[in-house]
Order: C-alpha cells, then structure tokens, then sequence
C-alpha cells in the first residue's frame, strides 16, 4: 500500500458531508474518504471525528466526538477493494450511568498492554478501557481505577486520570494524551497550561514536564519524534510549537509563532521525507517544516480546505 495522508476535520451539524477522514496523497492531491459510510450500522452517525489511530489488533480505531454520540467507533484495518475501511462495531459507547466518563472525546491512545485510553474534554478525565484483546475484561468496557486515586469519592468507571474537580493531581482541560517511551502517559492540559506526566498503569501523578515558564499556552496537540527523544507540543495560545528535549530535560521553541502562516496548531505527524507536517486549524491548512530546525516550506503543502483540520496521519 502507497504511503497517503488521512486528515480529520471538525465537521458538526453545518459540515455534515465532511464527517469523515479524507485521504490525500503523500503530494497533496485529496483522493477519497478513508471511512465506508455505506457499512455503518444504522444507528451510527460519523459526528465530529476527532483523533484516530490502528490499534494492537490492526483495526482502527475513531472518535466519535459529537455529545450525543460520544463513543470510539472500530473499523477493519485492511481496506476494501476501494480502498476504505469498513465498519466493525462500536467499541466504547457513553452510557449516563455505566460509562459517563466519556463526553466530548479528543483522542485515544492504547497502552503497552493493549488496553485503551479516552481523553475526554467534557469531564477532562482520560478514561482506560479493557483492549481488544483483553483477557481480564470484556474489551471496550470501563477498567477497574488505580489505587493511587482516592476511590473515597465517586469517579466515573474507567477514570484514570481524573479531572481536577475530583483530585488536586487531576487535569483542568484535558486535550491530546499520549505514551512516552517509556509508557508514562503524557498529557496535555489546555487550561493549567502544562504538559503532565502520569506513571504507566499505576496512573500517579509525577511531575509536570512542560508548563508556562517554557512559553507554553494552552496546549492542544503532542507528538513523538520517531527516535522518541523529542515531545513535540502544539502550543495554541501563541500559535507556536514547542520541542521538548527528553533526555536532556529541557524546552525550547521550535517552530516560531506564526511561523509559516501557524494559526491553530492542531495535528502533527512526521512524513516519509522526513518533514515535521502541521494542520494550520484556523486556515484551513496543512503546513511543512524542517524536521531539524522548524523552517517552514515556502508554501503550505495543503491549502484551501474545505474545514477546520484536526488530526493526521501518515499510513501505508
């Protein structure tokens, strides 16, 4: 399979049409839709797709971010004979009593064990879920919540890290979380203006490892390098995108704000060339720069949009 771009867009009601991931080629011409709409169950509407990603079993794995329809939707990893992915099943589904912790889902993330996580803005709480492989409990269904989190007062089934309305260690805003290499969970909090860290599995807060001393406002989006030294953050209060350097513990800035026309720092992803790729939310653009010092292209390397792009990703 060629390498081709998928891109996510805000959709909502104005923007129906555009609920889906589109696929670009690695040149930036648009192709087709990545999901077959045709397959989806008749109950399930694509409303706000946000983050996306294939998981340990090969499938990939939506959000569904719309309120009403709150849910990580999974769809058949190998494409059809058009090229798009078929849909398998809902996989995480919002349920007021048995799983209220997802609202307004941003992205999801699975774990060196396989199990799912589910940052969520409307309870700024990122949720674990049992994996698709998961012996100890049925897959996409609420994990038990880590001893270290005081169970003393209510937290919604799956919490794994809570709000900061239900623990001083909790996150004001949550937006993108995402596993560091060595499995501590990163994750990015809009509101606090920092980027926390969180111990793999035992979810105990450790440190804060980005914050505002570091220029950083209102985090949205975060990024590994592919060597996983570097953490690549989206800062959307100034339009700028901060690299910080994990094994020598420190930040700088590496793309200049409004550098290359950056308005909105949403997605990023690295491409076959080597080229640190942007999604430009507020001009409706996909933008380039040097992998190694920030430079931009001359030009965007997708423009005129037809909507806000949110996340991407380079698959194949």
């Amino acid at each position: 399979m060629a390498k081709e771009w998928y891109i996510s867009f805000h959709g909502g009601d104005e923007k129906i049409s555009l609920n889906n991931i589109h696929v670009y080629s690695t040149d930036g011409k648009e192709l087709r839709k990545a999901l077959n709409k045709k397959s989806l169950d008749a109950d399930v509407k694509l409303r706000e797709l946000r983050g996306f990603m294939f998981g340990p079993d090969r499938n990939l794995y939506v959000v569904n971010a719309y309120f009403e329809y709150s849910e990580v939707l999974k769809f058949n990893g190998a494409p059809n004979q058009d090229g798009q992915h078929d849909f398998a099943e809902v996989f995480v589904k919002r349920h007021a009593d048995m799983n209220p912790g997802i609202n307004h889902p941003f992205n999801v993330a699975f774990d060196s064990n396989g199990d799912l996580y589910v940052s969520s803005q409307n309870t700024s709480l990122v949720a674990r879920y049992h994996g698709p492989a998961g012996k100890q409990g049925q897959p996409g269904l609420p994990m038990p919540s880590p001893q270290s989190l005081d169970l003393d007062r209510y937290l919604p089934p799956g919490t794994f890290v809570p709000s900061a309305k239900l623990a001083s260690s909790g996150v004001l805003e949550v937006r993108e979380a995402i596993f560091a290499p060595n499995g501590d969970l990163y994750v990015a909090d809009r509101a606090a203006d920092c980027v926390r860290v969180y111990e793999a599995r035992t979810g105990h807060f450790l440190r804060n490892l980005v914050s505002r001393s570091d220029q950083l406002d209102k985090p949205i989006h975060l990024l590994l390098s592919p060597d996983g030294r570097y953490l690549f953050i989206g800062s959307g209060g100034n339009d700028s995108i901060l690299r910080h350097d994990l094994r020598q513990n420190s930040t700088k800035v590496f793309v200049a704000s409004k550098s290359g026309g950056l308005n909105g720092p949403a997605g990023m992803a690295f491409g076959a060339d080597g080229s640190l790729y942007v999604a430009s939310r507020n001009t409706n653009e996909i933008l380039r720069y040097d992998a190694k010092d920030g430079r931009p292209s001359s030009k965007p390397f997708i423009k005129d949009l037809a909507d806000n792009p949110e996340f991407l990703m380079l698959v194949g």
